[in-house]
């Protein structure tokens, strides 16, 4: 479920999503970085094929597939819109480790295989953005950590699976972001470098909740001033 929020722009007092802010940044980057969708994606590959082909070509039909990533533009897309919104705070502080842990230590006692792909999930997640996008020394950190954003998602991938029964779009979402996580840190790097700070939001208080704010703080105010004799 998208938990994207509306903002208004100081300086043209446009109204957007955080949703729509987030998928044009991040494609504009697409295409600064040299990066657009669907690179080496084969459109007619399938086309007019019969069962038997696809039973001998499978894998060159999943390699196809995967090159088409319209799907993690709009995944990470709602990714960052979550994560502009603090409500979705208490749920990755659950299953959050440093960089220097390794989440797999702890899943691997998990019971509960929706416990254990969303610990992947959010630590993949985590890596993503912390490494493109959040970290102030992104620039410099080369390919630091990609391997294990890699294993992170391919287990996310997985746990997805086993829980689904099969592959599904999220996990095949997973399984692309763990082939290519190199390709999507860059292209949030860019991204980061096009602007300086994506998540100073600030929220619009209605009229009444702000009178009453003011109220209550001139009478703090007051108190602090004229404090009651003892």
């Amino acid at each position: 479920m998208s938990r994207a929020m509306k903002f208004t722009h100081l300086d043209t007092k446009d109204v957007e999503t955080t949703e729509s802010y987030f998928f044009e940044q991040f494609l504009g980057a697409r295409i600064d970085s040299g990066s657009e969708s669907n690179e080496g994606y084969d459109l007619i590959l399938e086309l007019g094929r019969d069962d038997d082909w696809y039973d001998q070509n499978w894998l060159a039909v999943k390699e196809n597939d995967l090159k088409y990533d319209e799907d993690v533009n709009q995944y990470i897309t709602l990714t960052l819109a979550e994560l502009a919104n603090p409500q979705t705070l208490s749920l990755v502080n659950k299953y959050l480790v440093s960089l220097e842990s390794d989440i797999g230590q702890e899943a691997i006692s998990f019971d509960d295989r929706a416990k254990k792909y969303l610990a992947y999930k959010i630590n993949a997640d985590f890596l993503l953005l912390n490494l493109g996008l959040l970290n102030p020394d992104s620039n410099l950190l080369g390919d630091a950590y990609f391997d294990k954003g890699e294993t992170y998602y391919y287990s996310a991938a997985s746990s997805l699976k086993a829980i689904k029964g099969g592959r599904s779009g999220l996990s095949d979402v997973m399984e692309k972001l763990s082939k290519r996580f190199g390709k999507y840190v860059e292209i949030l790097r860019a991204m980061k470098n096009r602007h300086e700070n994506y998540f100073s939001f600030h929220v619009r208080i209605p009229g009444a909740e702000l009178k009453q704010f003011e109220h209550e703080l001139t009478v703090e105010a007051a108190k602090r001033h004229d404090p009651p004799s003892l």
